[in-house]
């Protein structure tokens, strides 16, 4: 809502000068209703690029890039939040965001950076709410007061400082409510705010002073809300008291302002009420309260204010609801209701004029998008991506339009060290740093690199300059264990993972964010299974995968805290996980879902899903897949449609398609010749290219694919004179 909120801002004076007057008042607020319905839309259709999700079991605050096109959802990155997570909204003028924790009774308000979406506390925040339980936030559509339900004193009330995002909490906040305050909700002018208190079953409601953003009650309220009866709170909360009703879970206003929509959780039902625009009482409508299912704990309303959706936590579903403009009632709509793409439904939350939406799923922890019919209201699920545990809220953010990216080679280039290019040709790398090293990794800014050198047994920090230079960070090398083989960053840059052939363990080390520098974590190094080769990290860096090549195996280790590192292996849950027959590499799929690895002794393909909670690994239908002779190196294209898998023996490339509800494979047919023996595979975004270089790292070449088949084409190929080991390719404006 916050597009619409952000729109009345400009026009807040005029308002009020004609307030008076209820004749002009409400040709004016047709008026405002019929720019909003035109302009409203395009704000959020054009410049959404970013999202975000509070997590509430991981106390957390992702944050995802937005394809402006497809709308394809990936993860970035998360920051560490206070404990129960219930809400984040964006501010009307689209620069800030602001999330609660209801634990530390603490609200968080970030800046946004339009250029990547990146969150940066302002000075003040966390701030104090002064009340207990804060869990829904309401804006005025000026953006310079918000009101939040406060689960145990009612309604907080504070102004919002639009320069600094600084939060002042108004002198008589907290206004009296009634028990369990939930939500709270504005009518689209801000004159009058209502709010919903679960354990009694009411409605209360309050007059809004425009200039000052007080509240004063509203005569004959507080009302009842939700059918009278005797209600199963077995599958709700411990302390629902026996008095406590159908439990009013959530509220909304309608967007012409018609109507208040309330989600009764123990009800099965969705109450309507309509308002009278110039006192502000309401009145229930006929029919209410309408049947929506077992336990809708939260609502929504598409863009064109023709359907209602009811999100069914319990059941998985989500009901759609036909509202009458007219007389407010809600009527089944064929096919409702719909899947949501996983477990345990918290919300929903519309884009592109209503055409696509995103539903976040609490159990199941992943973000489902999906296609809707603004015809008929249906839902169909696209694609689901993994986030953190618990996600609960889900907001998305605008921001500038893309620039153009290029690409940055980072080349291990053994005994002459580390090299750099901005191209994309691996020939215009040049040696910058010197030293041995055998493997690299890098952190989520691309200007701190990390390389290990396998004879040496170290790990070494090294800085990019602006203008490309390398340098060694200050104190930054340090031991491994033996033989390191691989090393991984996790996406925030807190820790660095090192995996060591030679004795069986994986060595952990905090990253220090001043300067870069590793340092050893507690306990660190620990037990893998034999001969780990490789390591890598699921997109939301909740679980590290090692491949064990001498005993065939897959040890998988989680977090137990969002500041943790990833050491704790799931032995309760079955790790370590058979492969086939010398395992080399594993890749996990943009989305977080599944996993592949490529047996180069048993010239197959492994695929598993990876378990929501626990990161454990179940073979998928038909796996393992036939691959070419000795596949060692696998990449999964960035739509998620396509893997790579790059045969050393048989020289050439084998492509399989991606089914995207179960993860299974079907090889698309000839896997494509190479003239060398392959080694690693890149994806470079810069110029939507497949990398190949060859395994002895003396010569490259480009592919084109084509993205409806899956077929592959020569477009460059390159002979070296320095030979890369190992080869990263990022992007960057």
């Amino acid at each position: 809502m916050s597009y619409f909120l952000r729109y009345f801002t400009c026009l807040e004076t005029l308002g009020q000068a004609v307030s008076k007057k209820l004749s002009i008042m409400k040709i004016l607020s047709g008026l405002l209703l019929l720019l909003y319905g035109l302009t409203a839309p395009v704000l959020a259709t054009e410049n959404t690029r970013f999202a975000y999700s509070t997590n509430d079991i991981d106390a957390s605050l992702a944050r995802y890039s937005v394809d402006p096109g497809s709308g394809q959802l990936r993860f970035i990155d998360y920051l560490p939040l206070g404990k129960n997570t219930p809400e984040a909204v964006i501010d009307p003028s689209g620069r800030y965001l602001l999330a609660l924790s209801q634990s530390i009774n603490r609200l968080f308000v970030y800046r946004i950076d339009r250029q990547d979406g990146a969150l940066t506390p302002v000075p003040g925040s966390p701030f104090d709410v002064k009340g207990a339980g804060p869990f829904n936030i309401a804006f005025h559509p000026t953006g310079r007061f918000f009101y939040i339900a406060l689960r145990f004193n009612g309604v907080g009330a504070y102004t919002f400082d639009l320069a600094t995002g600084a939060v002042s909490v108004l002198p008589n906040s907290p206004y009296p409510a009634q028990e369990r305050t939930r939500a709270v909700a504005l009518t689209p002018a801000g004159d009058f705010l209502y709010a919903l208190n679960s354990y009694v079953s009411t409605i209360s409601a309050f007059k809004v002073n425009a200039q000052t953003g007080a509240l004063s009650p509203l005569p004959g309220f507080p009302i009842p809300v939700g059918s009278v009866g005797e209600y199963d709170y077995q599958y709700l909360s411990q302390d629902v008291p026996a008095t406590a009703g159908a439990v009013p879970y959530h509220m909304l206003v309608e967007a012409q302002g018609r109507f208040v929509l309330v989600s009764n959780l123990a009800g099965g039902n969705v109450s309507v009420f309509r308002i009278n625009a110039v006192s502000g009482q309401l009145k229930e409508v006929d029919g209410s309260p309408f049947f929506a299912g077992f336990n809708p704990h939260s609502i929504a309303l598409h863009p064109n204010g023709r359907f209602v959706y009811a999100i069914r936590g319990r059941d998985s579903l989500i009901e759609v609801l036909e509202l009458d403009s007219r007389t407010g009632r809600l009527t089944q709509t064929s096919g409702s209701p719909y899947e949501t793409g996983g477990q345990g439904p918290a919300e929903i939350v519309f884009k592109d004029q209503g055409q696509r939406a995103y539903v976040i799923n609490w159990d199941s922890n992943d973000v489902a998008r999906v296609d809707v019919n603004a015809d008929t209201g249906a839902l169909t699920v696209r694609e689901v991506v993994k986030t953190r545990s618990g996600p609960w809220s889900f907001v998305l953010a605008n921001g500038d339009k893309a620039p153009p990216v290029r690409a940055h080679i980072f080349a291990v280039l053994g005994d002459k060290g580390l090299g750099w290019a901005n191209s994309n040709d691996l020939s215009a790398v040049k040696p910058l740093a010197a030293g041995r090293m055998s493997e690299l990794s890098i952190g989520p800014k691309k200007r701190l690199v990390y390389a290990i050198d396998s004879a040496a047994d170290t790990l070494t920090a090294l800085s990019l300059s602006e203008t490309g230079d390398i340098n060694p960070v200050v104190d930054g090398r340090v031991a491994t264990g033996e033989k390191p083989s691989d090393v991984a960053i996790d996406r925030n840059g807190w820790y660095a993972y090192v995996t060591n052939s030679g004795d069986n363990t994986m060595s952990v080390y905090y990253i220090d964010e001043k300067n870069g520098q590793p340092r050893p974590v507690k306990g660190s190094p620990f037990n893998t299974g034999k001969q780990p080769t490789f390591v890598s990290l699921d997109p939301a860096a909740r679980y590290a995968y090692v491949v064990n090549t001498g005993d065939d195996t897959i040890s998988v280790y989680r977090y137990r805290s969002n500041v943790t590192p990833l050491v704790f292996e799931t032995v309760y849950y079955g790790s370590p996980f058979a492969t086939g027959k010398a395992p080399a590499s594993i890749e996990i799929d943009p989305t977080g879902r599944y996993a592949y690895v490529a047996n180069a002794g048993s010239n197959d393909v492994s695929a598993y899903r990876v378990h929501h909670q626990t990161g454990a690994l179940t073979n998928l239908p038909g796996s393992p897949f036939k691959a070419g002779q000795k596949p060692q190196s696998l990449l999964v294209h960035p739509d998620a449609q396509w893997l790579f898998v790059a045969n050393y023996d048989s020289a050439d490339i084998s492509v399989f398609r991606i089914e995207a509800t179960l993860g299974a494979l079907a090889n698309i047919g000839n896997a494509l010749k190479l003239p060398f023996n392959p080694g690693l595979l890149q994806w470079n975004s810069a110029n939507e290219k497949l990398v190949v270089l060859a395994d002895d790292g003396t010569r490259w070449l480009a592919l084109s694919l084509d993205t409806q088949t899956g077929s592959l084409s020569l477009t460059a190929e390159k002979r070296l004179k320095t030979p890369i080991l190992d080869l990263l390719i990022t992007t960057k404006p």
